[in-house]
Formats: C-alpha cells, structure tokens, sequence
C-alpha cells in the first residue's frame, strides 16, 4: 500500500514538473481557446441583436377542406429560404469560417407556434423580415382565404421574468425516443383508405392536441414552439449507416495510407530476416440481408427511411411552455401535450418523449435548481432560442406536427375566418 501510494505521488510530481517546464507551450495554447471562444460568442450575440423579427397571426378559413400536401409544399418552399449550402472550395470555406468567426453569422431559422390562452386557440409564425413576403405568399397561394396579421408578442401578457410570487410556469422541450433517421407516423397513415373528390377525408392528427388545448381555463397559457432551420443531406449519410445495421451489412475494411504503410513495413522486416509473413486469411464475402429477408417491422421501417430520405429536411426543436397561477396551475398540461404527440409513435417507428424539463426531483437544493432551471426555460421561449442539440424533421413529418386544422377540427375556441374572400364584381367602376 505504501509503495503503491509512493508511486502514485512521484508520477504526480513528475506530471507537473513537466507542465511546469512546457508552461511556454500550453499556457498560450489555453488562452487562445478561452479568447477564441469568448470572441466567437461575443460576435455571435452581436449578430443576432441585428435581426428583425416579425410575428405573425395565421387564422384560418371556416372550411379549409385541403390536403395536408399544400401545408408540405409550404415547408417545401420555406426550405428554400435559407437553405444551408456548403463551400465547394477553399475561398468558400474562408468565407465561410469569416462569416460564422468575424461576423457570428449562425443559419436562419424560424418559429411555427400554437398557444392556448385561457382555451382559446392561436397560431403564430415568426420569421425573419427579409423572408416575410415569401412566407406570407406562399400562405396566401395555398390557403388564399386566410388571414394573417402582424401582431405585437403574445409574451408581452406576461411578466418580464417567470416565476413569480403569484404565477408558476413548467414546459419541456422534446426528443426523439429513437435515431432521428426513423421517422414518425406521418398524415398519409391518418387519411382513409377512399377519400372523396370534393373533401378531404382523414382524422386530423391534431384534434386531440386541439381538444386539450381547448379544455384550459381562464389564467392558463400553453404555448408550443416548432423552432425550424434548413438542413442539408448529411443526416441521409448518416442514416445509410442505420440501414447497413439493418442490414446486418459488414463495416467496409479500413484501407487507409497508414494501414498500407504498417503492412508494407511488416512485410520488409519479415523478409529481412527471412520470416515469411503468415498468409491472411481470405474471410467469406457477406452482403447482408436482402430486403425480402428481413421481418416485417424492419421492412416497414427501411421503406419509411428510403421515402423519407428522399424529402427536404430541417434541424427540428420542440419547446413546450405551461404558466398559470399557482391556484389555478394545473401539472398534467405538458405531460398532456406529450400523450397527444402519441398517436406519432409506433413500436416499429420513432416517437417523441421528454428530452428536458426544469423540475428536479432529486438531490441537495433541489428546489433553487427547479428555479433556476425555469427561469432559464422562460428565457429560451420568449427570445426563441434554437436548441443546442435539435433533431432532423423532413417535411412530410414536419406537416404531420404543424399544420392548419381541418374542418374535422370543431374545437369552438379556434378562432377562423367568418367569411370566404370573394372576388370583385366584373364591371365595377373605379374612382
């Protein structure tokens, strides 16, 4: 023990007297990260103060009687928006790094919102300034008896900062239960097997989100933001990955410089000393499973993922937020909204849960770290701060979790449109 303890403190004292010696060598290395990284964030939070937002009111027609396709070709066109695209060559990748360091220039993104106020159902969208004509025009092309208007923040209702003395907030912001890779039960496995020629036959995904939502009373606010930004298709490599597992594919050997060179230097020193190299073993090719060999829930999943792969993407955050007061506060809200983002999950495909939420249940000062922790989710919801670790949504899922309610919906406190928008007469005299 006292020998082990003695080796122990010597290599200690060893390990420092050489930091102590190369102190020249580390010590600016350590202060460049810390300024490197300070600088990158002060750019970054100066570049964002310079944004403009603008909120927007969408209220929808009485009778929408569309296909949730036209809600995808929205996010189709939004996509195009601020579509990331990747340096091609080395000025690119300057520029690129110029852009992100010296300006804190970070990918746009936006914010599709519902919120319940007292039972009464909103449906918000904010977006950047520069991309309000397009947003707006491609709601108009598809939904052109909708109205929208641009409001002031319903945050502004609340105090500055939450809790307070007399109102308590809770929330979450979601994850997925699997690879983001897998999708989730999308709108087409909602519609009927016949739909009508005239209307739309389907149950409505977000009926029962509506129905609960609804159901609130006066004080409550439940507010749920989808924060969105492009994506490229680097999630798709990745999900060639879960494929090949599904597969049962073997990993490709690794055939690198360093490998060639390692063997080419065992094979000079057999030869050298006249040891002949053990011949390597020739392993029989395996290719995997073939699609017809795999059960039926791998294969409803391999054709989930080959559809879906062929969609645009998004980087995909979901931020849940419950304030009522404390009399009135009423804790199964958030985990309602997660039992109605059920009906998304399957046992074969991917599902939502809880990623994160502020109440902490166990350890010392539990109580100042709940407080802490929903001080900071309030902080995140009104500045719509994009998560740190998002997941990837195609449009198709995307439409699935956000999209105007059809007429399936009789929800009463969803606020429409009263009257279709008519053209005017021909003939009519101008002034």
């Amino acid at each position: 023990m006292t020998d082990t303890l003695f080796l122990v403190l010597n290599s200690l004292q060893s390990g420092f007297v050489i930091l102590l010696s190369w102190w020249w060598f580390w010590v600016p290395l350590m202060l460049y990260a810390i300024v490197y990284g300070e600088m990158a964030q002060y750019n970054r939070l100066s570049y964002l103060s310079t944004l403009k937002w603008v909120l927007i009111e969408i209220r929808v027609p009485q009778e929408a009687g569309k296909s949730l396709k036209a809600m995808e070709q929205i996010f189709v066109a939004l996509h195009a928006m601020a579509a990331p695209k990747p340096p091609k060559n080395l000025k690119e990748r300057y520029e690129a790094w110029r852009d992100r360091f010296i300006k804190g220039k970070i990918p746009h993104w936006l914010s599709l919102e519902i919120i319940s106020i007292g039972g009464e159902i909103h449906y918000y969208i904010r977006v950047l300034e520069e991309y309000r004509d397009v947003a707006e025009a491609q709601i108009y092309g598809h939904y052109p008896d909708a109205e929208l208007t641009q409001v002031q923040d319903y945050l502004a209702q609340l105090p500055a900062a939450l809790p307070t003395g007399d109102l308590d907030i809770t929330g979450a912001e979601a994850a997925l239960q699997k690879e983001d890779v897998i999708p989730i039960k999308t709108y087409l496995e909602f519609e009927e097997e016949k739909p009508g020629k005239e209307d739309v036959k389907r149950i409505d995904p977000l009926a029962p989100l509506a129905e609960m939502m609804s159901s609130m009373q006066f004080g409550e606010y439940l507010a749920i933001q989808f924060l969105i930004r492009p994506t490229g298709d680097g999630w798709v490599k990745a999900g060639q990955k879960v494929l090949d597992k599904i597969y049962e594919k073997p990993e490709k050997p690794r055939n690198d410089a360093l490998d060639k060179t390692i063997s080419g230097i065992e094979k000079g020193v057999g030869a050298i000393f006249g040891v002949e190299a053990a011949e390597e073993k020739k392993e029989e090719k395996k290719e995997g499973k073939k699609f017809g060999e795999l059960s039926p829930g791998q294969q409803e999943v391999v054709k989930a993922m080959e559809k879906g792969f062929a969609k645009l993407a998004f980087e995909t955050g979901i931020r849940i937020l419950y304030v009522a007061p404390k009399d009135r506060f009423v804790a199964s809200r958030v985990p309602g909204v997660f039992a109605a983002f059920k009906q998304y999950s399957t046992q074969a495909l991917n599902g939502f849960k809880s990623g994160s939420s502020p109440e902490v249940k166990k350890g010392f000062g539990k109580a100042k770290k709940t407080l802490v922790n929903k001080e900071a989710l309030f902080k995140r919801f009104k500045t719509r701060e994009f998560p740190q670790k998002p997941f990837v949504l195609n449009t198709e899922e995307l439409t699935t979790i956000f999209h105007f309610p059809d007429i399936g919906v009789k929800t009463p406190s969803l606020p429409r449109v009263e009257a279709k928008k008519g053209e005017p007469p021909a003939g009519l005299p101008t002034v």
